[in-house]
């Protein structure tokens, strides 16, 4: 698919079961996945971004990576792209095999609060709020 226009967005499929999870790289550290379903099939991935789990003890809801249609957020490395916006009550994730992709391979879209809720999920397991009276 080329970079969408308003159009073709109602032919993203949605996919009901997203979470996001860390997951084991090649060189050690843990990535950022999105997934059908906990432990299912990776839809995307952030391949460059190196031992995402030191970055989320830091992250707040602000950090989770959503933009416009207008400005997507976007993030590229040598072989790999995505860009993943928010539109009518979803999110479109568009991941494609070259740092400048104008032409993506991998397309779907995520009720917004479920990719919301998936990343809420993460960032507390990495980042949990802890009360200040707790003397544990």
């Amino acid at each position: 698919m080329n970079y969408p226009e308003i159009d073709d967005l109602p032919d993203f499929p949605v996919e009901a079961g997203f979470a996001v999870e860390l997951r084991e790289a090649v060189d050690g550290g843990l990535h950022v996945h999105f997934v059908r379903s906990a432990g299912g099939e990776e839809l995307a991935r952030f391949p460059a971004w190196d031992h995402a789990d030191r970055d989320l003890r830091h992250f707040t809801p602000y950090d989770v990576p959503i933009g416009s249609i207008d400005e997507p957020y976007g993030d590229s490395d040598e072989a790999w792209r995505i860009q993943i916006f928010e539109h009518g009550g979803f999110v479109y994730v568009l991941q494609g095999d070259e740092p400048h992709a104008e032409e993506f391979e991998m397309f779907f879209r995520v009720p917004r609060d479920q990719y919301l809720q998936a990343w809420a999920f993460v960032i507390d397991a990495y980042n949990p709020i802890t009360p200040l009276d707790d003397a544990s």
